[in-house]
């Protein structure tokens, strides 16, 4: 009985968090369109790629961490990289093209607000490229 009631716990929790999982896929794909769109690049593929998943703490609790790439055109030919940062469900930041931006949200969902080009400062620490 306690076999079988840590099982469903189990598949539960995996599911709970495959579901966040997609949902913040979701969130990541909308904000580089609308970073795309906004600085008039083509999003190539219509997709992004989770990169790295970490824990991280914040005043709400402990949150998942996570960091999408995608790529991107200024004129159709040149293929370059992109990222955004995640914790949870709220947006850390936006990496395109050697600017960091930011989009500062009131609430905690899926509708990008408009983007503010900052400098990098101690708060926004890009990942470096990839390990070796």
């Amino acid at each position: 009985m306690v076999s079988t009631l840590a099982a469903i716990i189990i598949l539960g929790l995996l599911a709970l968090f495959w579901l966040e999982a997609a949902r913040a896929r979701e969130l990541a794909m909308g904000i580089s369109r609308a970073a795309c769109d906004k600085q008039r690049y083509q999003l190539l593929d219509d997709s992004v790629y989770l990169q790295r998943v970490g824990l991280r703490w914040t005043p709400s609790g402990l949150r998942f961490r996570r960091m999408y790439r995608f790529d991107y055109s200024m004129d159709g030919t040149l293929r370059q990289s992109g990222y955004i940062l995640l914790i949870g469900n709220r947006l850390e930041a936006v990496h395109i093209q050697g600017r960091h931006t930011i989009e500062q949200e009131a609430q905690h969902d899926a509708t990008p607000a408009a983007a503010k080009t900052v400098k990098p400062s101690a708060e926004v620490i890009p990942f470096p490229g990839k390990r070796q």
